[in-house]
Formats: C-alpha cells, structure tokens, sequence
C-alpha cells in the first residue's frame, strides 16, 4: 500500500515538474533543450518534495548551464546562434525594464561583450548573472557616450577603415581592395563572408543582411565582430598592409 502511495506520490511530482518546465520553455520560446531532456535534468535534481519554486528555479539553472555551452562551443555554428538570439532577448528584455530608452543599444553592447569575455564566466550556472553584469557595463558606456541615436551598426563602420590604408593611386585601391577581398576569402565561416561584403561593399544596413541570412541583426553584429577580429589578424593581409604602408 505504502509503495502504491510512494509512486502516485511521484508520479504526481513528475507531471508537476513537466508542467513548470512546459510553462517555461514556452514563456521564454527556449530551442536549445527539450522538454523531455529538460525535465531528466530537474528530476535528477530536485527532490519529490521540493516546491514549485524550487522546480523553476533548477529548471533556469539547468538551461542556463545549456545556454552557456552552446554559446562557448564553435563546433555547431546554427546551435550558437540560437543561443545568441535566446541571450539577446533576454538582455533586451532585461535592459527594457530599466532603461527602456537605451535598450537596443545596451543590449546589443551587452552581447559583444559577453561575446568576447565568455571565457572569465568561471560558472556556467551563473552564465545570465554574468551576462546581466556585461549588461550594467554596456549601460554605462552608452550613457557615457551621449550618442544614443547611433546604433551599433553605425558604430561598427569604423571597422573595415581601420583595415584601410591611405591611397596614392587608383591602382594602390585597387591592388588593396583585392588584397582585402583575398583576406575575406579566407574566413571559414560563408556566414561572416557574407556578412562583411553585405555591409561594406553592397551596403546594407544589418537588418536587411539578417533578412538575407535568415537571422537577427543582433546576430549579424556577432558574425560581424568575429569576421573583423579575423580579418585584423590575418597574417597575409597584414604583411600586404605593412609592405604598402613602408613603400
């Protein structure tokens, strides 16, 4: 009698649990786990008698482990970017109750940020509290800066000028627009590819590059970010620059 009771006991438990994780994943469009995989992790977790608090809190806690991992890996670039879009709407919605104002800006600010110290995130449990702290940081800068109508996107074109060289003749732009070309020819990724000629030689602004790419503009300036920092350290570029630079 006592073990009949023991599993309806549990069985109730395990339906509660599937529920609170149910309602999470669909409140905040989480892709990066399964309900049922999801669900394992928090049972495995959680005692029978733990209240629903605790369930949704262990629920965020095992997908923010996730969330974490999936933006440290490279070896799944889609599953990366997904879980830079979930972590951008949740520093936009973040920033939004704050500084409705600024929140794009801070946003997006917050996402290279984390983007480019990932690594000092020592907990993976803790990846959103880290991420939040990224998030106060870009506010501050964007306050500071009191240039709040230019986007990040405006901010970025300085970019591939910083690759540029002063030009004596049509045939220096010329022979250093093919060296760059080479150069962007060279990074692994046809995502980043596409994303620098779009900008810089097409012109498009990065909502209509996420259109084409069938992405976000927050995801856009994360591809953007890494083709740049690519392109700054590629070594037959630099040696071409430095070479046309001495001359």
């Amino acid at each position: 009698m006592g073990g009949e009771r023991d599993h309806a006991i549990g069985s109730d438990f395990n339906q509660v649990c599937r529920c609170i994780v149910r309602s999470l994943i669909e409140r905040y469009e989480w892709a990066l786990l399964q309900e049922d995989g999801l669900v394992d992790l928090v049972l495995d977790s959680v005692q029978s008698n733990a209240p629903p608090a605790k369930v949704k809190k262990l629920t965020k806690h095992h997908y923010t482990i996730a969330l974490y991992q999936a933006c440290r890996q490279s070896d799944n670039p889609d599953r990366r970017e997904r879980a830079f879009y979930e972590l951008h709407r949740y520093l936009y919605r973040a920033a939004f109750n704050r500084w409705p104002e600024l929140a794009e800006d801070a946003a997006q600010q917050a996402l290279l940020l984390v983007h480019e110290q990932i690594n000092r995130c020592r907990e993976p449990g803790a990846f959103l509290a880290f991420a939040l702290g990224k998030l106060r940081h870009a506010f501050q800068k964007v306050r500071g800066t009191k240039r709040v109508e230019q986007s990040l996107e405006e901010t970025s074109q300085t970019d591939i000028e910083s690759i540029s060289i002063p030009f004596s003749s049509r045939l220096d732009q010329q022979r250093c627009s093919q060296a760059l070309q080479e150069a962007i020819a060279r990074l692994p990724d046809e995502r980043q590819r596409q994303t620098i000629r779009l900008k810089y030689f097409e012109g498009l602004s990065d909502k209509a590059i996420a259109a084409h790419l069938g992405t976000t503009a927050g995801n856009v300036r994360v591809l953007r970010h890494r083709a740049m920092a690519r392109l700054q350290n590629d070594k037959q570029l630099k040696g071409f620059l430095e070479h046309e630079s001495s001359g």
